[in-house]
């Protein structure tokens, strides 16, 4: 039985949300002047929940001279709207509240242990927060900060110790005609309990730039945090030169003892270069570089050693009529220590747009970061297929699969599938549901991650107001 202040927290929700609609009907009107061609509209807002990451991938970079200087939406893979939305107070203003109830089983088979079968509901309150300002005369300086919280109620008991969390600032420099400066930071905490039931891969069909959504059920708890400074300069009218330096942290508790704990410190940059073929053809190099750094209380699972993380790859990107984009990328990976490795960087995107359906293939080899700490290159491929049956009802399927390697024995995989139906109810108010179904194997860890498969269902109503992206 729900709890009483659950209870009150779900009125006040859906109060705000039932309001929100009148107060959105004049900044629809506004909208009206920017809507896209059908054959390049992105797929309706996509709930995020707890299995998103602050750090998403982009596919080839847009030389600035197309693109400019813009904030990239927390957990997503396009722009962050430019327009605030109804709810607004001076810079601050809330994008979207959602509220989801879930429905699991979960079964633990770790390796030498009896499987242990779990079923468990609970609801997610969850919302989006944006500070958005321009300073100067020219207003070309902007500074905006998101902020995502989510609240997870179960049997009654608000969890505080499931409050996850993701975070983010940019700040962008216009210094000269050719040189900008763009300040990143992406945070986000997760804690020891958590579900997922997006789709795995977020994508941005005008830009053809996606983001890869997290999905694992663990490790205890994670902090994931990334900042960098990307200069960019504007070499000629065709060729964009660019240099990040970064600078990570994370930090993950045991799945099963939270004694058990691992960080990490990432230091380092990417360089990259973006040439203009043509108006459609694009070629590329980037290069990352950086030096990890672990602190870890298990010697058998995890990095046991500091390594020196490298990527370079060769991109090449073409965008073949209105709404078809192609990226593909070949190169080197390596890292060193005692798990030291070698081999080939690869990447390939596809994304295509059509009147009523979009579609999007992403497929990545490289250092990436799939919701656990590790030192080794891992392949990952996404799938994405969205259907708009009508002007209310919208489908959205999703599958993904990854695997990370070591030197020695196979690492941690994971496999992931999700069906979601979304119900207009209003211009700014959907009903949503879904069906999800998760598979990890924890090969060569069991203290960080466990093994196991995980089915849920979901339900929820979510408020998002119409607004205009800002490129």
């Amino acid at each position: 039985m729900v709890s009483e202040r659950s209870r009150h927290a779900s009125e006040l929700l859906l109060a705000v949300v039932l309001l929100a609609p009148p107060l959105a009907f004049s900044q629809q009107s506004r909208d009206l002047s920017s809507t896209q061609d059908p054959g390049s509209a992105s797929p309706p807002t996509q709930t995020q929940t707890s299995g998103t990451e602050a750090g998403a991938t982009q596919s080839e970079p847009n030389p600035a001279a197309t693109q400019g200087l813009f904030a990239q939406a927390l957990n997503s893979a396009g722009p962050l709207a430019r327009e605030n939305g109804p709810l607004q107070w001076g810079w601050l203003s809330v994008r979207s509240a959602t509220f989801l109830q879930y429905f699991t089983n979960t079964t633990l088979d770790n390796p030498g242990t009896q499987p242990a079968s779990q079923d468990l509901s609970g609801s997610q309150l969850s919302t989006m927060i944006v500070l958005n300002h321009a300073f100067g005369a020219s207003r070309r300086t902007q500074l905006t900060v998101q902020y995502a919280p989510s609240l997870f109620i179960s049997e009654g008991h608000v969890y505080t110790n499931a409050l996850n969390q993701s975070a983010g600032l940019d700040t962008n420099f216009q210094l000269s005609p050719r040189l900008s400066l763009q300040i990143s930071d992406r945070f986000s905490y997760y804690g020891n309990q958590r579900y997922y039931s997006g789709l795995s891969l977020g994508v941005d069909y005008s830009l053809g730039t996606v983001a890869q959504n997290n999905f694992l059920n663990g490790p205890g708890t994670v902090i994931y945090n990334s900042v960098g400074g990307t200069f960019t300069y504007l070499w000629s009218s065709v060729t964009t030169v660019s240099f990040t330096p970064t600078f990570g942290y994370q930090n993950s508790t045991g799945a099963v003892n939270n004694a058990q704990n691992l960080n990490a410190l990432n230091g380092g940059g990417q360089v990259a270069v973006s040439h203009l073929l043509s108006a459609t053809q694009t070629v590329g190099i980037t290069y990352m570089g950086q030096y990890a750094s672990y602190q870890n209380t298990s010697t058998a699972a995890g990095p046991q050693s500091n390594s020196v993380l490298q990527d370079v790859l060769v991109t090449y990107g073409k965008q073949i009529g209105a709404s078809w984009r192609l990226n593909l990328g070949l190169g080197l990976v390596s890292n060193t220590g005692i798990d030291s490795q070698s081999g080939l960087a690869a990447s390939a995107g596809v994304t295509k747009s059509f009147q009523r359906m979009d579609f999007a293939f992403n497929y990545h080899r490289g250092h990436q970061f799939n919701g656990y700490i590790t030192s080794g290159s891992t392949d990952r491929a996404d799938l994405v297929h969205t259907i708009r049956w009508g002007p209310r009802v919208t489908t959205s399927t999703s599958a993904a699969y990854f695997r990370t390697a070591s030197s020695s024995t196979p690492g941690p995989s994971g496999t992931y599938a999700t069906e979601q139906v979304s119900l207009g109810l209003t211009r700014v108010l959907s009903l949503t549901g879904g069906i999800s179904y998760i598979k990890q194997t924890a090969t060569g860890d069991a203290v960080y991650l466990q093994s196991g498969h995980t089915t849920l269902a979901t339900v929820g109503i979510t408020w998002t107001p119409p607004v205009t992206v800002q490129h």
